[in-house]
């Protein structure tokens, strides 16, 4: 048996490490449902051998395999907590905002996010390592999160690398347009409003006020007051407005299976679905309490990473303890908090943790209480299982008024909870057979696709990498203004022309009719 001389393995394994990129990865703020979407990309990119430095402000408990590798520098900044809610203001849980169901709540919480920015900017940047990073790294691409974004503009001016938008979401209003496209208000409706892609003349109008609103309020309010911090740390950067437009390219996390279609320009890749796997076995005494639930199945009960189930008002809590012990379903409830109902009946179960697709995926899993978040959404597609809503607030009231209209859901507001209705709900979504057929009619476009949504992320971080930003790909409307993008000056032209002809017709047309009366006269 032969085998290559030293010399050539070592020449090998040097080509497979020049044919790597650095990559920087920032996401200074990132709840565990944020982060699901960025850590496939990053699990992948260092099996394949990139070297990633993740900066982010907690732990990322996905990753500890891989911290035993070389190519994984992740970057901790302690204590940097974000908030959602004012403690100033009226509402001071989900629960009482989800009550009031206004705009005007969903905005004060998007206003509250703006005004910590300077504070997520302080804390990183003047974070030891982070400074050690900014001194020494050198990156081939920047991978952003789009959770307060703005604060890693500056990295990708830092670096002279590109930069790829990545949204744990659908893409912010003005990111399509900084890639050269349009908001596309006519037909896709803003993240925080129930709209959907088919809408009245007053709702277009309501879209595209609140849509451009929002990019006002970003760029006249938001970035001026961010501006000073930005020179503190980056002397000489330009302002966060022309940073934001150097973007190379975005990852959406949306598909047709749960989201609205509309056009992308070349430099939007979707990646709906990314963190979307099968099942894994459940721990024993989970496995054991569903495995008991014979041929009536159980149910999932949770409502994401960041909301404390125990801000549930008594009252209301009371009513899901009564309406939970009268059906033949077994309930697994997650419950993040400290204070547990207690005298609960023995076909409910309380876990602080939920193994949420692991449960998802199991056979006998037969209805998924959820908040309306859009990777649940994304996982019960996945799992073809039924959904019974509960939004609170932001994107979660546009999915699951999707996922009702797409006939795999209910939802109920939570100011609408009490014994009947939510007792005739789940009975309706477990015993209807649409439902069931519904969703797994969405599971079957989600998974038939040519690729799946990490080779395809891969594929394109790669890319852009290898091709310095890939400018091929660049629109050439990205350098036009609003106004020059739809034509307005063009028709404003045109406009001109036809009243210039129209004016100078009508003018001929009068002379030949004063011509016409001088001949009656016989004053030729």
């Amino acid at each position: 048996m032969s085998f290559l001389p030293a010399q050539v393995s070592v020449f090998f394994v040097l080509i497979g490490l020049a044919s790597c990129h650095n990559i920087l990865v920032f996401m200074p703020f990132g709840s565990h449902s944020h982060k699901a979407t960025l850590i496939p990309l990053i699990q992948g990119l260092l099996e394949r051998n990139h070297s990633v430095t993740f900066i982010t402000n907690q732990e990322s408990t996905d990753l500890r395999y891989h911290k035993m590798m070389y190519n994984l520098d992740e970057v901790v900044v302690p204590n940097l907590n974000y908030s959602m809610l004012d403690p100033e203001s009226a509402e001071q849980n989900f629960f009482e905002i989800a009550a009031k169901q206004s705009i005007g709540s969903q905005l004060k919480i998007f206003s509250h996010l703006s005004g910590q920015v300077n504070r997520v900017l302080d804390q990183t940047y003047s974070d030891a390592g982070v400074q050690s990073v900014l001194r020494h790294g050198q990156f081939d691409l920047l991978l952003l999160s789009q959770v307060v974004s703005y604060a890693g503009y500056p990295l990708a001016w830092h670096f002279q690398c590109p930069f790829i938008l990545s949204s744990p979401n659908v893409l912010m209003t003005d990111s399509a347009y900084l890639l050269g496209d349009s908001e596309h208000t006519e037909y896709v409706p803003f993240f925080l409003m129930a709209l959907t892609d088919q809408m009245n003349l007053v709702q277009r109008v309501i879209n595209t006020v609140v849509t451009h609103l929002l990019n006002f309020y970003q760029d006249v309010f938001v970035f001026p007051r961010l501006q000073p911090a930005i020179e503190k740390y980056f002397p000489g950067a330009p302002s966060l407005i022309e940073m934001k437009a150097n973007i190379t390219a975005a990852f959406a996390n949306t598909h047709p299976a749960f989201s609205y279609p509309r056009a992308y320009p070349p430099g939007v890749v979707e990646l709906g679905g990314i963190h979307c796997r099968p099942a894994k076995p459940l721990p024993h005494r989970l496995e054991q309490f569903v495995a008991e639930s014979g041929s009536a199945g159980f149910i999932v009960f949770g409502v994401g990473s960041i909301i404390p189930m125990d801000e549930m008002p008594r009252e209301m809590l009371d009513v899901f303890i009564r309406v939970f012990s009268r059906l033949p379903q077994r309930v697994v409830w997650q419950w993040r908090g400290f204070n547990k109902p207690a005298n609960l009946s023995d076909n409910i179960l309380l876990v602080d943790w939920l193994p949420q697709q692991d449960l998802l995926g199991h056979e006998k899993c037969r209805l998924f209480l959820t908040h309306g978040g859009l990777l649940s959404t994304q996982e019960a597609i996945y799992h073809g299982v039924p959904v019974l809503g509960l939004p609170f607030i932001s994107d979660q009231l546009l999915n699951m008024d999707k996922a009702v209209r797409d006939g795999y859901a209910l939802q109920l507001r939570w100011n609408e909870i009490e014994d009947k209705l939510l007792h005739r709900t789940i009975h309706e979504l477990i015993y209807q057979d649409s439902y069931v057929e519904n969703v797994r009619r969405r599971q079957n476009l989600l998974h038939d696709q040519s690729e799946s949504p990490l080779e395809r992320g891969l594929y394109w971080a790669e890319y852009i990498a290898r091709h310095g930003g890939a400018p091929q790909l660049q629109l050439g409307s990205r350098h036009l203004n609003r106004f020059q993008r739809s034509l307005v000056d063009v028709y404003l032209i045109l406009a001109a022309i036809a009243c210039l002809l129209i004016f100078a017709t009508w003018r001929c047309l009068g002379r030949f009719e004063f011509v016409a009366r001088l001949t009656k006269l016989d004053l030729f």
